[in-house]
């Protein structure tokens, strides 16, 4: 890794979308960590699409290591923007980030490929159609991210448009999809190596934003699957990441009944802050954060 440490790494962090908060802790925490390695880095905050806009923002840098969360970051936006400036980037090319941001459009791709998902319906004020999904649902902005925007509800009329309008303050695009009561999992991947199935036991009724960032009482751990299990997950996590044309690094969340897995959306640029998920996975399997760091970078200029 020492030919790395030659670079002049821009880390793109901040952004302008309602997780701008989260976005700026990741970025400090994988500066910080770049810095005590030996690592030239720098921190770029992208206020609004005008500054992500401008070559000049970018000037001295060879490779932009993103974590602006949720739009502009997540959505192909900077991607294109890097791509016409020829500067290289950490993670997913700019299409398949906008695929994996929509979490409608990951889910029907991932259903021509059989991948096991909640039943779901995009809402068009067909509520009929949505009354006859299963008696609890969930109803979601289709892209948002950090749980922003998300309601749990029993599937009757008057919650349903009462979670929707909520929603709606997020995205005008809404997901509403059967609920199904298990573990709530997640698998992070970097590269092409799954790594240990993280469980996240919130002291709410699911991983909302108050259980991931305020909460001191939610409880992280390795999954107990059986060993099939646990290699067909991995598998099948590799298989959801890659049917979006997802690289590089990212993260796919999910439900486990105690008989199947029902695969709920993918992350393209995850949280790092020190409550993150991706560092808890790989220290997991005995990996600490500069070493997934490294391999991300490693990645995106190979």
């Amino acid at each position: 890794m020492k030919d790395f440490k030659s670079l002049d790494i821009g880390i793109l962090y901040g952004g302008w979308s309602a997780e701008r908060e989260i976005s700026i802790k990741s970025g400090d925490t994988v500066f910080n960590c770049l810095l005590e390695n030996g690592y030239k880095a720098k921190l770029i905050d992208l206020v609004s699409e005008e500054i992500a806009t401008k070559e000049k923002t970018y000037e001295g840098i060879d490779l932009a290591f993103i974590l602006v969360h949720g739009r502009g970051g997540e959505d192909g936006f900077l991607q294109n923007f890097l791509d016409k400036i020829n500067i290289p980037y950490t993670g997913s090319n700019a299409l398949s980030s906008k695929l994996g941001m929509n979490k409608i459009s990951t889910k029907r791709i991932w259903q021509r490929l059989n991948i096991c998902s909640p039943n779901f319906v995009e809402f068009n004020n067909n509520f009929e159609e949505i009354l006859n999904l299963s008696k609890k649902v969930v109803v979601k902005p289709a892209s948002e991210g950090s749980s922003y925007g998300i309601s749990i509800i029993e599937n009757k009329l008057a919650s349903l448009k009462n979670a929707i309008e909520d929603a709606k303050k997020f995205d005008e695009e809404i997901l509403i999809e059967e609920y199904v009561e298990g573990n709530e999992l997640t698998v992070s991947i970097i590269g092409n190596q799954a790594y240990s199935p993280l469980e996240i036991i919130p002291n709410s009724d699911y991983y909302d934003f108050d259980a991931k960032y305020n909460q001191k009482d939610t409880i992280y751990k390795k999954a107990a699957l059986e060993e099939k299990r646990e290699i067909f997950l991995k598998k099948e996590a590799i298989k959801c990441f890659e049917a979006i044309g997802c690289s590089g690094w990212g993260r796919i969340d999910l439900i486990d009944d105690g008989s199947d897995f029902y695969f709920l959306e993918l992350n393209t640029v995850p949280g790092m802050t020190e409550k993150s998920l991706v560092p808890k996975s790989a220290n997991l399997d005995n990996e600490s954060l500069i070493l997934i760091l490294e391999k991300i970078i490693k990645k995106a200029i190979a």
